[in-house]
């Protein structure tokens, strides 16, 4: 039976959690039931009574959380690459350290993308209630005293009152959107779909594809240093950071050159996923063998690079709707003072 799937704040704990266990010398069928004792989430018990019972039987790690179902196939794959050459320790710790950092980058992501959303929708509601509510009692006030008011301010009262009339439609339409993003968002199955979808999509462009690139060197970083081959690291690495069309044909280009018998800082560097200076320090790094480390400081700078872009994106969306939304009031706002100053010149 299909358990759950554990959430992305829940994995770097249990990798960690994994590794104190190793490190401490307890077997990891006694830890996992040290862990299940202690476990308050229901949710989580049910893959954990599942680790325990498949660890007793004699299934090694990688084999029992691949049975749950619950764990991402690149911390499986790489806990099996682990058993194989007795770094299990070493990974387990890289794995805690990798999904930290993938939930500071989504977090991350989701702030800067959230503040100039918000901002919008304040904006437009305010738009909105100028035109829909404040603009026809003036109307029918300026009406009653024979004034009429100008001609944008009549022409957005115009297109707010069209707006009024469909507002059942569009309120309808908003919350069978509403609706469908909170299914998709909650069904495993949708959501998945809609990310590899969007992945296809977006994901090997602008700041997505700087961030699918940094996620691609820190697995090469992980896989590299747990023992494995540059042809495998790079399969590895690009199953987790593929999806989109773009990165997915560079990592492919990567490792058919790799196969073809070329260096692996070659192949990095002709694929197109890092920039030239980024090749001349792979090149530099896998002479003097500290290709791995190099990754991952490359994949750190890559991250930074995509957040300060990201950042620079809001810094420039967010004045824009500012001033937009406030170049719209304010002519609204005139379009009504104006005929009304020139009626109180009139009666004076």
């Amino acid at each position: 039976m299909k358990k759950a799937r554990v959430s992305s704040q829940y994995l770097p704990v249990f990798c960690r959690e994994l590794h104190q266990l190793v490190r401490a010398g307890i077997p990891i069928g006694e830890g996992l039931g040290m862990l299940r004792e202690d476990e308050p989430d229901q949710a989580q018990r049910v893959w954990l009574d599942a680790l325990y019972k498949d660890m007793e039987e004699g299934t090694p790690l990688s084999g029992a959380l691949r049975r749950t179902e619950a764990f991402p196939s690149y911390m499986t794959d790489m806990i099996a690459m682990a058993e194989e050459t007795g770094r299990l320790e070493d990974v387990l710790l890289s794995l805690s350290r990798h999904y930290d950092r993938q939930l500071r980058l989504a977090a991350d992501i989701r702030g800067a993308i959230m503040v100039p959303l918000t901002l919008l929708a304040v904006m437009v509601a305010v738009v909105v209630l100028l035109v829909t509510q404040v603009l026809p009692v003036f109307d029918r006030v300026f009406a009653q005293l024979g004034v009429r008011m100008g001609g944008v301010a009549t022409g957005m009262m115009n297109a707010g009152a069209v707006l009024a009339r469909a507002g059942t439609g569009i309120g309808a339409a908003v919350v069978v959107l509403a609706l469908a993003g909170i299914v998709t968002a909650a069904v495993p199955g949708l959501r998945e779909g809609f990310a590899g979808w969007f992945r296809r999509a977006f994901g090997g462009r602008g700041v997505l594809g700087q961030i699918a690139v940094a996620r691609f060197a820190s697995a090469m970083s992980m896989a590299v240093s747990s023992g494995l081959t540059m042809d495998d690291s790079v399969a590895l690495a690009g199953k987790l950071c593929g999806g989109a069309k773009e990165i997915d044909e560079k990592t492919a280009r990567c490792r058919e050159e790799i196969e073809s018998g070329g260096s692996a800082a070659d192949a990095l560097a002709s694929s197109g996923l890092f920039a030239g200076r980024d090749c001349r320090l792979l090149k530099l790094a896998e002479q003097t063998g500290s290709l791995p480390d190099t990754l991952e400081d490359l994949a750190v700078r890559q991250e930074e690079a995509g957040l300060r872009r990201l950042d620079q994106m809001v810094g420039a969306i967010e004045p824009a709707i500012v001033v937009i939304t406030s170049a719209l009031a304010g002519v609204i706002l005139v379009s009504v003072m104006l005929p009304l100053m020139s009626l109180l010149s009139t009666i004076g």
